[in-house]
């Protein structure tokens, strides 16, 4: 039971999505104006039924239609003017001759007795109309004719009639105030009719109903209602429908909402934050009326006209409120829209610019270490970073470089860092920052040197003395003596180089303390001129007890 329930409710669930909806708590005055009206027309005096008094009371035969993109109607939402109650407009489809006559009927009308007949009463008219003022020369409308008639009196001389009447200055037609009727099928002078549209006749534009969404048993294709006016000058319309003969299966006209208009400038959408389509900072936008140049033009900018603004585009990069007046038609009769743009915060401020990176010969560059200052005052989670090696690359984010912690890199070579905000709706930051390569500098490579008492710096090639590392401690210079032990540095960098250094020990040592021997004196006992010393007697008292090597040398010669 629990399952056929379920069952009920998803079938009643899916019938209610996919049928019309018909509102009646607008009256027809309101119908005109809020759901009808589209561009480049401005309307007043509005009558139904004759009548301005009728025109602002609700009406059960005229109504506000939405839902119809869920069925096979063709126009989604817009006004509904029938020859009984509009209510009864959605589906099912359950009958074949539904009738709901209205509760203020009104009997007769000229214009739709033309097109009944001669002989044929027309009752329960619906009759919506109004004057306006176009901006343009093209007024346009689409509609859907439906009828409870179809398919059975089709055709027949029982057909409800109904009809867009247009008059206003160049219009001379047979209707009253010279009207002509724009209720016409496309490309022809044939106007639609039951009898002019069915399955048999310019069935291209019929639909016989077998769906559940709307109630008629037939309707037309959506087709264009269109007549040719002069900008600025005053138009009538009306909108007419009504039963002929008998008030029995009833008709309805659909007129789809914000259609009745003239082609107006139409400079888009408003660019706003909320929308997700405000400009980034930075970027140039062209706002065009799409009229010929030939056009006269005049920009607005937040009211104030622009000075040379005089074409059909202009680029804008400042927000606030665009407006152009054009006048196609001559100084008569300009036609006029204005858009909103909004700018969305800039991505990064201009003082975060990355620094240039320098490395030396033979190392890599981390591409990443300018990040700390493009951040700096941000939050680093709220962008994503890529890296290019050309501008066109970064704004179309082809060829991203992927090694940017270990980029060999080219002396001289710009890279782009772009950041995308995640803040901000599609905008991004582009910023250049230049690799440089140094070369190695060139330093003296001196030996180690062990000496007695003090040692001579000589002169260098190429670099300088130290005695720390890295060019510190005190600088040295050739000739300097060096009377004590040291490691000795030599040092080359500067602007353009990246440094190099070698180092060298000198080792002093100390000169021993010679002792003067006492004179050795040994006779020649056998007079023959020689005599044999042992030198080496003479060590221990030249040395004082200390381990020197001593060297003898004779000059002079033996006493006799």
């Amino acid at each position: 039971m629990k399952k056929l329930l379920l069952l009920v409710c998803l079938l009643f669930g899916f019938a209610t999505q996919a049928q019309l909806v018909i509102t009646n708590n607008q009256t027809p005055a309101q119908l005109v104006q809020n759901v009808l009206l589209g561009g480049g027309v401005t309307v007043s005096n509005v009558k139904f039924n004759n009548s301005a008094a009728n025109a602002n009371l609700v009406r059960d035969q005229a109504a506000r239609f939405s839902g119809g993109a869920t069925t096979n109607l063709g126009l989604d939402a817009g006004v509904i003017l029938a020859t009984g109650k509009a209510l009864i407009a959605p589906g099912p489809n359950n009958g074949g001759s539904i009738s709901n006559q209205t509760a203020t009927p009104t009997q007769g009308d000229v214009d739709l007795a033309i097109l009944a007949g001669t002989g044929n009463a027309v009752r329960n008219v619906a009759v919506l109309e109004f004057d306006f003022v176009p901006t343009g020369q093209d007024l346009s409308f689409n509609f859907v004719f439906a009828s409870e008639e179809y398919p059975e009196f089709a055709p027949s001389s029982f057909n409800d009639a109904f009809g867009f009447f247009l008059s206003g200055p160049g219009i001379n037609g047979p209707f009253s105030n010279s009207a002509i009727n724009i209720a016409l099928i496309p490309t022809t002078s044939t106007y639609v009719t039951i009898n002019n549209v069915n399955a048999t006749t310019n069935a291209a534009y019929y639909i016989g109903n077998t769906q559940q969404g709307v109630q008629y048993d037939g309707f037309t294709v959506v087709i264009p209602a269109i007549g040719t006016v002069n900008c600025g000058e005053v138009y009538h319309i009306k909108l007419a429908i009504g039963n002929v003969s008998d008030n029995g299966w009833d008709s309805a006209v659909f007129l789809q909402a914000n259609s009745f208009s003239t082609t107006p400038i139409d400079l888009g959408g408003d660019l706003t934050i909320d929308a997700g389509t405000a400009l980034c900072d930075g970027q140039f936008y062209q706002i065009c009326s799409g009229l010929p140049t030939t056009v006269v033009h005049q920009w607005y900018f937040n009211g104030v006209p622009i000075v040379g603004a005089t074409s059909p585009c202009i680029e804008v990069q400042e927000g606030g409120i665009y407006c152009v007046y054009a006048y196609p038609y001559g100084p008569g009769c300009p036609v006029i829209d204005c858009v909103t743009i909004e700018i969305q915060p800039e991505v990064l401020p201009p003082a975060n610019t990355p620094p240039n990176l320098t490395r030396c010969q033979g190392q890599t560059f981390n591409l990443t270490e300018v990040e700390a200052t493009v951040f700096t005052g941000e939050n680093p989670a709220n962008f994503e970073v890529y890296y290019f090696n050309s501008v066109f690359n970064a704004e179309n984010g082809i060829g991203e470089i992927t090694n940017v912690t270990n980029y060999p890199g080219i002396n001289g070579e710009i890279i782009y860092i772009k950041v995308d905000s995640f803040v901000t709706s599609g905008c991004y930051a582009i910023f250049p920052f230049t690799l440089f390569i140094l070369p190695q500098a060139v330093v003296d490579n001196p030996n180690d040197v062990v000496i007695c008492g003090s040692y001579t710096l000589p002169a260098l090639v190429n670099g300088n003395y130290f005695t720390a590392a890295n060019g510190g401690g005190t600088p040295l210079f050739a000739g300097d003596q060096i009377s004590n032990s040291a490691t000795i540095y030599v040092f080359a960098g500067g602007p353009g180089f990246c440094p190099a250094e070698d180092s060298f020990t000198v080792t002093i040592t100390p000169a021993p303390a010679v002792i003067n021997p006492t004179p050795y004196i040994i006779c020649d006992n056998d007079y023959d001129g020689f005599a044999i010393f042992n030198l080496t007697t003479k060590s221990a008292e030249i040395n004082g007890g200390t381990t020197l090597t001593v060297q003898y040398f004779v000059t002079g010669s033996l006493l006799p």
